[in-house]
């Protein structure tokens, strides 16, 4: 649905792109990631600062709508552990950089995970998460091998932007339009973080097109492979074992993921950040102020007819 980074407000691409040596233990983590670095070095929230107890039953009750969203963004947000390590290990030679993904990237996503299953269990009990992942996973997990890392890693961290900006606006979007506010405080929180590593990410980008030397064109290209992968089949396939689990006597096919599709493009249009999602998507081109100044407004007129 988000066609600047999202297939109907699933945060898919943090998977896609990936190589996948094999599937992690169950459900969030590798060993790895278990134990000391599942807590932020510089944190900035925790599961404990999210008012649980104060869930508005009835908002969620009301809006079917955000637990379709939500629950499906759970199930992605917990495949982190499919794809950190190749990334991790393919920026193994510089210590900044590799130091920042391992100590404070991984740790908040793993985070993200967590708070957004926690989220769902506590907002609908019945939702027998443990078990819809397992079969979600074993679908998905697939097609996180399709897909290989750019070659140059200045266009890996242009590639990243893109993955951070689809992010930040997906929960953006959510903050905006939930009106249970344990889910917009929730989303806020998230967003800022995905904002914050957009700006790591970019600044690494910096750094590595001075030692390659990309052109504009590369960079483009990089940036419009991702995009690209919102036409995939992450989306679906997430809604797909969420839209069962709650309706099991509804099939959920193709046709009824379109509708859906515009359904939720209806109720979420007002609050996407269109212009923020713009200006971090072109950023990583740095045009000339001139080119700038037509390819913005430009851009965002796009987005608009597309976008989520």
């Amino acid at each position: 649905m988000f066609t600047f980074g999202y297939t109907v407000f699933v945060p898919h691409l943090r998977v896609r792109g990936m190589i996948l040596n094999q599937t992690p233990p169950f459900p969030f983590e590798t060993p790895q990631d278990a134990g000391a670095q599942s807590t932020p070095r510089e944190q900035r929230w925790t599961l404990d600062d999210i008012p649980w107890q104060k869930i508005e039953h009835r908002e969620v009750a009301a809006r079917e709508d955000f637990s379709l969203l939500v629950a499906a963004a759970s199930l992605v947000e917990a495949t982190t552990g499919l794809y950190t390590r190749n990334l991790i290990d393919l920026f193994h030679g510089d210590e900044e950089v590799s130091l920042w993904l391992g100590e404070h990237w991984l740790p908040e996503e793993l985070q993200h995970g967590r708070a957004l299953r926690l989220y769902v269990e506590t907002a609908w009990p019945d939702f027998a998460w443990e078990e819809i992942y397992r079969r979600f996973l074993e679908e998905y997990a697939p097609f996180c091998r399709l897909d290989a890392l750019e070659a140059a890693l200045s266009l890996e961290m242009a590639s990243r932007c893109v993955v951070e900006m689809g992010t930040a606006s997906y929960y953006t979007t959510l903050s905006r339009a939930s009106t249970e506010p344990v889910l917009s405080l929730l989303a806020r929180r998230i967003a800022e973080d995905e904002v914050r590593h957009y700006k790591h990410f970019y600044r690494y980008f910096r750094k590595y097109r001075e030692a390659e030397q990309p052109g504009r064109k590369e960079v483009a290209g990089a940036l419009w492979r991702r995009l690209r992968m919102t036409n995939s089949e992450d989306g679906y396939i997430a809604l797909k074992h969420v839209s069962l689990a709650r309706h099991p006597d509804r099939p959920f096919d193709k046709r009824r993921y379109r509708a859906l599709r515009r359904e939720l493009r209806r109720s979420f249009l007002a609050q996407f950040p269109h212009a923020m999602s713009v200006k971090m998507l072109l950023k990583p081109l740095e045009l000339p102020a001139r080119a700038q100044r037509v390819a913005e407004p430009l851009a965002l007129a796009i987005a608009r007819r597309l976008a989520p």
